[in-house]
């Protein structure tokens, strides 16, 4: 772990020093139970941990997972918030391209849809093959 940076201190029961690979895991259970609002506080705080350490990459998956969240508890205009901030930071990130292209899709805004899975498949470090796979897709 870094130090905080200047005088900084952690205020009591922040979480920093907790791993928050733990948290993002917690997180996804709490999703895949329904309790999305208690995951969301999860991922904020993996993603504050990430960023504190520097783990650029780390932190915007989190806040990726947080966006599913937010999406599952109805926040769409917040997830939506919440995925543009991640690929402005981390522009080669599929996933966040993804739930971008998926929510578009929904609403009917084909171009941003299409523009969406387009930076996924072609521009992102991994691609989009593994969203063409539904067995893979439901089991995620």
């Amino acid at each position: 772990d870094l130090p905080l940076r200047g005088n900084a201190q952690p205020a009591e029961g922040d979480g920093l020093g907790e791993n928050p690979l733990v948290l993002n895991f917690r997180g996804n259970a709490l999703s895949r139970l329904g309790r999305f609002k208690e995951a969301v506080v999860d991922y904020r705080e993996a993603t504050a941990i990430f960023f504190n350490d520097r783990e650029i990459r780390q932190a915007c998956l989190s806040r990726t997972n947080e966006a599913l969240a937010l999406f599952g508890d109805g926040q769409d205009a917040e997830a939506v918030k919440v995925l543009e901030s991640v690929v402005r930071r981390d522009s080669k990130l599929a996933d966040s391209h993804v739930a971008l292209a998926a929510h578009y899709w929904a609403f009917q805004d084909v171009g941003r849809a299409e523009t969406e899975w387009s930076l996924a498949c072609s521009e992102s470090d991994t691609g989009c093959q593994e969203y063409k796979n539904l067995e893979w897709v439901s089991e995620i």
